[in-house]
């Protein structure tokens, strides 16, 4: 397995539980707030590194005490930051995180430094960028540096996995370079315009597209599991049933391991399942980077659940 690279965000999640969520205008009292290191880009590259991935991030901090917790943090990982820019025009990302007494959340991203990642950062980082086994981008940047990104792996045979959250419309020139997209039911409800409130509305709306040049989708479905469709194959991967407490970090870590076991030559549907067991383990444990397991609890979670 080559070295997986990460291009985005990185942001610092203050985060508050509640019993619920307040209405519009209402105040109710929380029960405890707690400030991790997060960021779909950072969580991503964290969970590659932990499942035994050579990882390597680029990406935009601002020079401030949490950029500086961010720095150390992956260099205690072990995760290449030679192409982690820093910034004085924004502070580092901050995320405002709710979650309910049901482990759901509802998550407001400050951009911060993040939007200040430039397309010439790419360029910059062209030889690692190309040189890698996967590139794994989201869509906390500017919408310019991710098409720019996809364009630069199309040209350069670099397999390009993107997590399209939080959702936009995508073009189709950037669906055409996305070796394997990666929504939840959410996003591919808004990126294909089709619903997608039953299995069979899933599949029609990742049949949209693949039509448009998509060349694999991996549709994350919650306990469900995920529905992959395209050139790897076609069908549902279940997940598995556990008690949610937190399921922030949960979509990033399953990206984190797919790009891993793809990484590693195992067959799509091998793959999504080691995915969905890290996710099933992340939405076990509080915060983002904390809620990260290794690659040994993860192989130890697939033996208990039958291989």
């Amino acid at each position: 397995m080559g070295r997986i690279t990460v291009v985005g965000s990185f942001v610092t999640d203050m985060v508050a539980t509640m019993p619920r969520f307040p209405e519009a205008g209402e105040t109710i009292l929380g029960e405890r707030l707690r400030v991790y290191p997060g960021g779909k880009g950072a969580n991503q590259c964290v969970a590659v590194r932990r499942l035994g991935g050579d990882a390597a991030m680029v990406g935009m901090l601002g020079k401030d005490e949490n950029g500086e917790k961010f720095l150390s943090l992956f260099r205690e990982e072990g995760i290449d930051v030679s192409h982690v820019y820093r910034t004085e025009e924004e502070p580092t990302s901050v995320a405002q995180v709710q979650i309910d007494g049901r482990g759901r959340n509802r998550i407001c991203v400050i951009p911060g430094a993040n939007y200040c990642l430039t397309v010439q950062h790419l360029q910059d980082a062209r030889a690692a960028i190309c040189a890698s086994s996967m590139v794994i981008a989201q869509m906390e940047l500017r919408p310019e540096v991710t098409e720019a990104l996809a364009r630069l792996c199309a040209e350069s045979g670099v397999p390009f996995m993107l997590n399209p959250a939080p959702a936009a419309p995508l073009s189709d020139e950037v669906l055409r370079c996305v070796s394997y997209l990666t929504p939840n039911e959410t996003e591919l409800a808004l990126i294909s315009g089709l619903p997608t409130d039953t299995d069979a509305q899933v599949e029609k709306a990742c049949d949209s597209l693949l039509a448009r040049g998509v060349r694999n989708i991996v549709a994350t479905l919650g306990s469900r599991g995920a529905y992959v469709a395209g050139e790897a194959g076609r069908g549902m991967a279940e997940g598995f049933r556990v008690e949610a407490v937190d399921t922030v970090a949960a979509g990033d870590s399953f990206n984190g391991a797919l790009a891993v076991a793809l990484s590693e030559g195992k067959a799509v549907f091998e793959a999504v399942r080691f995915a969905n067991a890290m996710g099933a383990l992340t939405v076990q444990k509080r915060g983002a980077i904390p809620s990260l397991h290794t690659r040994s609890e993860v192989e130890a979670f697939l033996r208990a659940h039958g291989g």
